[in-house]
């Protein structure tokens, strides 16, 4: 049974809510707009106190990651929604016809608020703080601001500044929003302060899973090559390598990439930085699973079968089906049948047969009766809690790890014109993967090169997106995504697997989307929740929207 510091974390959380009266760790609340009105001057007096506020931002953490993987998959050419009974927000963003109503957009703004408030909080009050602690409560405290506002600043760009607490979050309305560089300047002096004030990693069984240096230093990496500042992101991924190297049983690639994903091999020596799960003792459930899982007819196929040829006692009627793999990432996936992030960790056994038949098999999966398969990523699909009736997983949503550090070094290396260091850094991550080295030798080629590879290792890991818009091909990919067609697939079948909007249910061709983002000239961003704009009239809304 998987036993990490997260057990510790919600039950700090709880019991430190409960003592300001604040609220319980019931869903309701949190569906609500959060005043986070916290009575300061009767709390936060001692190192536990202060801690239990703390806490909180690892709680909010695993709030903002799951919608930050929803966004970078669907609204990319990563993941899709099935369009079966469910909720419009995840359909509008897999179509590009997401406006400021979006639930999911809402959430991010809303819980990274609340993680920034949080960590105020505990900067406000280190003066209570023992000087055993002080330093360690600062540097999560200021890692976790950075990690929130990196978000925000990455998908809505310019938004409110705030460095101390908000007891009223009224308040925040009254603030302008401030300039990116402002933002960034903030970021990176927080991480900075991450990187002196936290250590490399943690001895204490409690404290595995917090927030280290080396995480710091891995999203100090990720704001300096968001900014095209390579050599200085270059120069810091080095020192983690360099630390993985010296100490390999704390940091480095996994031996089997499917134990990177296992809910009871959780904080491996893989992980930088996850929001953790656990459906143990205490049960922290991660819902990813079911909106992974097609919701398919029959409904009654199992989710899975283990290579033993057990079936999973999970059904596909417990499956949501709104965060399923394109057939463009499938394709590339499987491409190289000896590829172990398609072997190990996709699973193209599951088919539906209300829809209409296949017409060719080339690049569709069918069985016997030409029933398309459905593909869907098994990474949050935990194979060690067989029966839950939630269909809920304790596997972690992994936010950093060291094939992503890998892969971030080679494009340093590549854009800082050291085109064949950059193979060296790329080709560790397909060795592992069981596939041969790159082929690509000029810069241009090692830049795809480099993107694909992300798409196929990190994917449905929160990074498709972010990595589109940094290197500016967002709009060349979604273009193309959105006038995809699979040759001889059926028009309902299309309709499905690609949120595509066709003329006829059986013809084999239809109606591409449209893209409707190439006339912004800047960084495409989503737009300020319309909740958060009736609250002032100060903003305005970002374009497009």
């Amino acid at each position: 049974m998987k036993t990490t510091y997260f057990n510790k974390v919600m039950m700090a959380v709880c019991l430190g809510a409960s003592t300001m009266g604040l609220y319980s760790c019931s869903d309701g609340f949190f569906d609500r707009y959060n005043p986070d009105t916290m009575q300061m001057e009767t709390y936060m007096k001692n190192d536990s106190e202060v801690e239990n506020i703390l806490l909180d931002a690892y709680y909010y953490l695993r709030n903002v990651q799951e919608d930050v993987i929803m966004v970078n998959g669907l609204c990319t050419d990563e993941a899709y929604d099935y369009k079966k009974n469910n909720q419009n927000d995840y359909i509008s963003l897999n179509e590009g016809t997401w406006d400021a109503s979006s639930a999911t957009i809402n959430n991010i703004w809303t819980y990274s608020y609340n993680m920034i408030n949080r960590c105020n909080s505990v900067l406000d009050k280190l003066d209570n703080v023992s000087q055993t602690n002080r330093k360690q409560y600062e540097g999560e405290a200021k890692f976790f601001r950075a990690y929130a506002y990196f978000t925000l600043v990455r998908l809505f760009g310019p938004v409110p500044l705030t460095d101390h607490v908000i007891n009223n979050f009224n308040d925040l309305y009254k603030y302008n929003r401030s300039p990116k560089d402002d933002v960034y300047n903030l970021i990176k002096s927080d991480l900075t302060t991450a990187i002196a004030d936290l250590p490399e990693s943690y001895t204490e069984a409690n404290k595995t899973g917090r927030a280290t240096s080396i995480a710091a230093k891995v999203m100090l990496a990720d704001v300096n090559m968001t900014l095209k500042d390579f050599n200085s992101a270059k120069s810091t991924l080095k020192e983690v390598i360099d630390y993985a190297n010296a100490n390999p049983t704390k940091l480095g690639l996994q031996d089997d990439y499917a134990s990177i994903f296992d809910s009871e091999n959780p904080c491996n020596k893989e992980i930088i930085l996850a929001a953790q799960f656990n459906n143990g003792s205490t049960v922290v459930a991660n819902y990813l699973m079911r909106r992974c899982i097609p919701n398919v007819t029959p409904n009654t196929q199992p989710a899975y079968t283990f290579a033993d040829g057990t079936k999973s006692t999970i059904l596909t009627s417990q499956g949501v089906s709104c965060l399923l793999m394109t057939w463009e990432l499938y394709n590339q996936l499987r491409s190289n049948v000896q590829d172990k992030r398609y072997t190990e960790m996709v699973y193209d056994k599951l088919y539906d047969t209300s829809q209409t038949k296949s017409k060719q098999t080339d690049e569709v999966n069918v069985n016997e009766n030409g029933e398309a398969y459905t593909p869907a990523t098994l990474k949050y699909f935990d194979k060690h809690n067989q029966g839950l009736k939630t269909c809920a997983s304790g596997c972690d949503d992994i936010i950093y790890r060291y094939a992503d550090v890998l892969l971030m070094y080679a494009e340093c290396l590549n854009e800082t014109n050291s085109t064949g260091d950059a193979k060296t850094y790329l080709d560790k991550v397909r060795t592992r993967a069981g596939i041969s080295g790159t082929t690509a030798s000029t810069q241009e080629e090692m830049r795809l090169a480099i993107e694909n590879e992300r798409f196929t290792e990190l994917c449905f890991e929160g990074h498709r997106w972010f990595d589109l818009v940094r290197t500016g091909r967002i709009n060349a990919v979604m273009t193309a995504h959105f006038n995809h067609r699979v040759q001889g697939l059926s028009a309902t079948q299309q309709a499905n697997n690609n949120g595509m909007a066709v003329t006829d249910c059986d013809a084999t061709t239809g109606t591409p989307l449209e893209w409707k983002w190439n006339s912004i000239t800047n960084d495409i961003l989503f737009p300020i929740p319309y909740d958060q704009r009736q609250l002032t009239s100060n903003w305005e809304q970002n374009p497009g929207y």
